[in-house]
């Protein structure tokens, strides 16, 4: 057998293997963070945008207190139910003309949690539209549905188990599956949609299940999307709005308030991400450095040898990158392995724990950043080699033998 660079790097690899196992966990660790980390600083940052889109509105009336409740509904989608006071699209419609004038366009949403459902092993977050007005959510559902939704149908969130043509039970009434919809990263991938009609019937069989009076009047509104006209500050309006529906139990809240504040911490958190990188990257760069370093010291007698015997310099330093790239391309490859698996099977939980949208990239986007994160690696691995190859190409055959 012709002993090629490659025979002999695997067999020095496999001959030495405590050393190269440490040298492989290090390019492990690098590969598998920088790796997971860029998916996670890319998924949040698909989310926040997808949150953005979602929006829509440049002012939300909210009950008083609506901190909690909507970080619930946009983001954990953990099922929520509020309700503005029953006269509050009166209120809207009865604003002073010189705010009203300013208004483009208003629709109120309705959102209830429900009992345990067929779809889904837990309670889920139901949200009702008004198909006459509505302008945030009804142009995204349409995408999926391509018609108007009728009453008695729904359609699902991503997340949501079920075949569209098949029925499922909210409180007693059956309602029929028309569409599913595509991943935002956001509480609307666990909920579920229909016309304000549906819920409104939703909500009175529900008064009979839990004894209360939740749509005596057929009022029901938890919140109310605004559009301004072009132009228009949606600070300034949403502070006119707090004043005239002052201690009316409704807060106006301007939509880029909110979406800052998921900016705001967006930058934060992936900030944090990108400094543990480079911190990351550089304990890499040392540990790698240090254990090469070791491992050429102690094979000075080895190098010796197969110079002493006809080896030439070029020879010596291409075995010894051999190595390197062998032993990178194992760390790269188990790395980004474990990196992939950590991010998919932790993204149900990540966006939980950072109270921030999370929506993963596309897989053609995915391989690329696994693709740039192996290359990075081993072009780490290799730079650092190299310099220890040079070295010991260029050593004495005499000192190396003493």
């Amino acid at each position: 057998m012709r002993l090629t660079n490659y025979i002999i790097a695997r067999r020095n690899i496999t001959r030495r293997p405590l050393r190269n196992f440490c040298l492989i966990s290090a390019e492990i660790i690098l590969a598998a963070f920088l790796f997971a980390g860029t998916v996670l600083i890319i998924s949040l940052s698909n989310g926040a945008q997808s949150m953005s889109d979602r929006l829509g509105a440049d002012i939300m009336l909210v009950p008083s207190g609506y901190d909690p409740h909507i970080d619930n509904i946009l983001l954990s989608g953990k099922p929520s139910a509020f309700y503005l006071p029953d006269n509050a699209l009166d209120l809207v419609n009865s604003l002073d003309p010189e705010i009203k004038s300013k208004l483009e366009k208003f629709s109120p949403q309705v959102f209830m949690a429900t009992l345990r459902a067929s779809c889904c092993a837990y309670p889920v977050q139901i949200m009702g539209i008004d198909y006459n007005s509505d302008f945030i959510i009804k142009p995204w559902l349409n995408k999926t549905l391509n018609r108007e939704l009728n009453d008695g149908e729904i359609i699902l969130g991503f997340h949501s188990s079920g075949e569209i043509g098949e029925s499922i039970t909210f409180f007693g009434e059956n309602l029929r599956i028309a569409g599913k919809l595509e991943r935002t990263g956001m509480g609307f991938d666990s909920s579920v949609f229909m016309n304000r009609n549906t819920i409104i019937k939703l909500a009175n069989a529900a008064d009979k299940i839990k004894s209360q009076k939740l749509a005596a009047n057929n009022n029901l509104v938890s919140v109310i999307m605004i559009k301004l006209k072009p132009g228009q500050d949606s600070a300034e309006i949403s502070r006119k709005i707090n004043k005239a529906l002052n201690n009316s139990g409704i807060y106006a809240l301007f939509s880029k308030k909110f979406v800052n504040h998921i900016s705001s911490s967006l930058v934060l958190i992936s900030g944090i991400i990108k400094y543990f990188l480079v911190i990351l990257w550089l304990m890499a760069i040392i540990i790698i450095a240090l254990l090469f370093s070791l491992t050429i010291s102690e094979r000075k007698k080895e190098f010796g040898i197969l110079r002493a015997i006809g080896a030439s310099r070029k020879k010596l330093s291409a075995m010894i990158l051999y190595e390197a790239s062998l032993i990178g391309l194992y760390g790269t490859i188990t790395g980004i392995i474990i990196g992939g698996i950590i991010i998919f099977a932790a993204s149900p939980f990540i966006s939980d724990l950072l109270h921030l949208p999370f929506l993963l990239p596309s897989l053609g986007k995915i391989l690329f950043i696994a693709a740039m994160s192996g290359i990075i690696t081993i072009l780490t691995d290799l730079i650092i080699t190299g310099l220890f190859a040079i070295k010991a190409g260029r050593a004495d055959i005499h000192e190396n033998l003493r």
